[in-house]
Order: C-alpha cells, then sequence, then structure tokens
C-alpha cells in the first residue's frame, strides 16, 4: 500500500506499517479513515482496523473482515465531537470511534462499503435467476 490518499498524512507510522504488512500484493486501499487508536482502512474486497498501540488483540494489532452478507457496518451520531462506526460480523461487534473532522470520510467509507456489498449480492443473485430461467 502506498496511503497516498486523503487523510494518509494522518496515518501513524506503526499503524501505516502494519495496514502495508496486511495487505494482500496488489491489493489498494480505497478509503482510509483516521480514527481514535487505529486506522479504518478499506479495499475493494476487505474491511480492516489497524491499532497504533501493539497491547491490543489481536496481537498484531490488525482486525479485519471480507466484504460479505455477514459484515454490517453502521454508523452512529456524532456527540461530543466524536461519532461511532459499529463493525458486525455475526455475532461479534467491534466499535471505532471517529472525530468529527473525519466523520464524512467515515460516512463515505459506510456508502462504499453498502455499495459494494450491493453490487456483489445483486451479481451473485443475477446470476441464480439466469440459471433458474433456463
Amino acid at each position: 500500500m502506498d496511503p497516498s490518499g486523503p487523510n494518509s498524512d494522518l496515518v501513524p507510522d506503526n499503524a501505516g506499517n502494519r495496514l502495508q504488512a496486511a495487505l494482500d500484493d496488489g491489493e489498494g486501499v480505497t478509503h482510509l479513515i483516521p480514527a481514535i487508536g487505529c486506522v479504518v482502512a478499506l479495499t475493494q474486497k476487505r474491511l480492516l482496523v489497524v491499532r497504533e498501540g501493539s497491547a491490543f488483540r489481536p496481537k498484531t494489532g490488525v482486525r479485519e473482515w471480507e466484504l460479505g452478507p455477514s459484515l454490517t457496518v453502521r454508523a452512529g451520531l456524532v456527540r461530543h465531537g466524536t461519532g461511532s462506526l459499529v463493525i458486525r460480523w455475526d455475532r461479534d461487534a467491534t466499535s471505532v470511534f471517529v472525530r468529527a473532522e473525519h466523520w464524512d470520510d467515515a460516512q463515505a467509507l459506510v456508502g462504499a462499503i453498502r455499495t459494494r456489498m450491493r453490487v456483489a449480492e445483486e451479481e451473485s443473485g443475477g446470476a441464480r435467476t439466469k440459471r433458474g430461467d433456463g
């Protein structure tokens, strides 16, 4: 990853290095959101939360989720200068807090996730319908 997009200058070096190590060859970051204690990154196929410290679980400081039907990402309200993103995978939930000045970027990330998942669902649903028609 070359975090040369918007907000890349706000990513701490240790989180940037962990993010770079977590990416597959050729995988690029489309959205990068600085959050409190972490960075949230979206690629074409995954959502990643990279913690700034090393005392977090998992020990690598990286949590990742494949974009798919089990993933839900919701943006809460901004209160007292921060808003929350709630990431759910089946029964597991992770919350990330984003400062108000990056909230528009966080909402854009949520919108991009929903769009990608909707397109993937329509493509797979369309393929099933075509097989059933023939």
